[in-house]
């Protein structure tokens, strides 16, 4: 696997045509278009390359600034475990940068959303809760026991405020999920971000006046999917209702989405850091062990070679015994002792002295050999 950044696959699929600049990254070139579109990289416009060959003045179109959510990153090919591993020792990982600022990029997506409202009727209702709202609805025509979820004042407004949040957010390419027959879980998709939020009735309150109970929504950025901690909420009050702050709200929500992006990168650089401290620790541990382990085999060598040379000695020493005691009884034969049989015990004894003796058969010089 590797990876580039926007501006590295900007920079190649205008320096070359499609086809010259996937090749050098192992793709097709509709495999290397759909990177680039992914990314917001700008390809260049059919016939470009053909006024490049003629020698017509041509423009490159700049690279836009990443979109909130949209990683830097770019990867091609499969993840390989060893791989990065390896990579990991070799190459510090690099801290994550984040050139433009959150306020700036909060005023840049204000610029671009505009304002958002609420819907005024849900006629038809968005796509992204239509079938939970028409099967309500059928279920509601044809059973007169049936409690209808969305026909009350609060779950109709509920629903418009969604509706016109998940519009406006499309201006922006923002998608959304909406899942449960009660349109409880929703997630906004930000780049490549999945934003969890939550639009539900808020705390009851009392009017001062007629002490009535006052029904008021609050809507709550969560933190992760699945989690319930706030990043930040905004509830109904007597000043403003929701409706008053949906175009805060939608770009609070491209903003949170860049915010997790960022905060995943700096997990994933953190990760990165903790697991190459934990494979050179691991390293040191392995390195210390297999130096352990080679003084244990020095020792044992050294303890083996010095026992050969001891037995080798106490051989040498007992054929040069056996042969001064065979010239000895020799020499001390008597008359009447038969020839033959001496000659054969001499014969025997000489051949054992023979096998003991390290120098005669040359087994010292293998141990020679060894040290050297």
């Amino acid at each position: 696997m590797e990876t580039y950044t926007r501006q590295e696959l900007h920079d190649l699929v205008w320096s070359s045509p499609m086809r010259d600049a996937a090749k050098k990254l192992g793709l097709s070139d509709n495999g290397l278009r759909k990177h680039c579109v992914k990314a917001f990289v700008p390809l260049p416009p059919q016939g470009h390359w053909n006024k490049v060959h003629a020698g017509q003045k041509v423009k490159t179109t700049p690279l836009p600034l990443r979109p909130p959510g949209i990683s830097d990153e770019i990867t091609v090919g499969a993840w390989d475990y060893r791989a990065y591993n390896n990579r990991l020792m070799e190459i510090e990982p690099v801290a994550p940068v984040f050139e433009e600022p959150i306020e700036i990029l909060r005023e840049r997506v204000a610029r671009n959303l505009g304002v958002v409202v609420a819907s005024k009727n849900l006629s038809p209702p968005h796509a992204a809760f239509r079938r939970q709202v028409e099967d309500d609805a059928r279920q509601a025509t044809q059973s007169t026991w049936y409690s209808s979820l969305f026909n009350g004042p609060l779950e109709k407004r509920r629903l418009r405020i969604l509706q016109g949040l998940f519009y406006g957010l499309s201006r922006l390419d923002c998608s959304v999920t909406v899942q449960g027959r009660e349109t409880r879980t929703i997630y906004i998709g930000v780049g490549q971000q999945s934003l969890s939020i939550a639009l539900e009735r808020a705390a009851t309150r009392k009017r001062a006046v007629d002490d009535k109970d006052v029904e008021r929504l609050k809507f709550s950025i969560l933190r992760g999917v699945g989690s319930e901690t706030e990043r930040i909420s905004w509830t109904d009050t007597e000043e403003q209702l929701l409706e008053a702050q949906l175009s805060t709200i939608a770009v609070e929500i491209i903003v949170a989405g860049e915010m997790q992006y960022r905060e995943h990168q700096v997990r994933v650089y953190e990760e990165a850091i903790r697991r190459r401290e934990e494979m050179k620790q691991e390293a040191i541990r392995k390195q210390i062990e297999q130096e352990k382990a080679e003084r244990e085999r020095l020792i044992k060598l050294e303890a083996a070679r010095l026992k050969r040379l001891t037995d080798s000695a106490e051989n040498y020493h007992r054929a040069q015994t056996i042969r001064a005691f065979v010239a000895s009884v020799i020499n001390a034969s008597k008359e009447g002792t038969d020839p033959e049989h001496i000659g054969l015990w001499k014969e025997w004894a000489l051949l054992q002295a023979h096998q003991l003796d390290p120098i005669a058969t040359g087994q010292i010089w293998d141990d020679v050999k060894d040290i050297a």
